[in-house]
């Protein structure tokens, strides 16, 4: 991969905010694989052995084939959208946010085996993450500060869910449909994350005389030739 990003640099223009999107397209669809194969995993018996499941490889083989697709697809996005990384950011941060509330919800609502409700709902919650950030992205950018403030809104609505569990103390409901409070208490918190430190701007470095800098990143990292043929490596930066 290093050597084939080489010949694509040397020979083409790599626009702002490709490579980020690239490499978030490929873990995404990495992680689609993945939960693909768990749900076929869960729905053939939930064991390994069971004649109804696919091979290794097909589980390996599908990851890689939506790993690649994804790839495919975060150049496309990137070289349409040319993202700031704040907005890939946002966009996995949704992946993670869906996938999470996603998976209690279908533990909670489902009325058979909790695991399979959990699969189809994670993996639907996840590209529903994925869908609604990406489309929010074309508008809006939250900057770090933003999504940090999110992230805390939604563990804290996840944790404010738990208030319902007393109600099922001594009750003939069954426990698990209390993680739908914790399911639905994460999307409300990111909303209010999202209406009250949704504006927040990156803390922007200045320089000592307090006038706004270009930002630089802690420590750089060089590879130069020496004299004699060989190869120096160093590292230099702000510590």
């Amino acid at each position: 991969m290093p050597v084939g990003v080489y010949f694509w640099d040397d020979n083409t223009t790599i626009h702002r905010g490709v490579p980020a999107s690239v490499s978030t397209g490929l873990l995404l669809g990495a992680l689609e694989g993945t939960a693909i194969s768990g749900m076929q995993w869960q729905f053939t018996g939930g064991e390994n052995g069971s004649s109804r499941q696919w091979k290794f490889q097909t589980w390996t083989t599908l990851t890689w084939l939506l790993s690649t697709g994804g790839g495919i697809g975060g150049y496309a996005f990137g070289e349409w959208l040319r993202p700031d990384p704040r907005s890939l950011s946002f966009i996995a941060s949704g992946a993670g946010w869906g996938a999470v509330s996603g998976t209690l919800f279908g533990a909670g609502v489902v009325g058979g085996d909790w695991k399979d409700g959990a699969a189809v709902w994670g993996f639907v919650g996840y590209n529903a993450g994925i869908l609604a950030t990406g489309a929010l992205s074309t508008v809006y950018t939250p900057s770090y500060n933003a999504q940090k403030w999110m992230w805390i809104g939604y563990a804290a609505g996840t944790a404010v869910g738990c208030i319902v569990y007393p109600f099922y103390i001594g009750n003939d409901a069954p426990f698990r449909h209390a993680l739908i409070a914790n399911s639905l208490g994460g999307v409300a918190g990111i909303g209010l994350a999202a209406v009250f430190a949704g504006q927040m701007s990156d803390d922007e470095p200045t320089s000592p005389g307090g006038t706004r800098r270009a930002y630089a990143p802690p420590f750089h990292i060089g590879f130069a030739p020496t004299p004699g043929g060989g190869g120096a490596l160093s590292v230099f930066g702000q510590f």
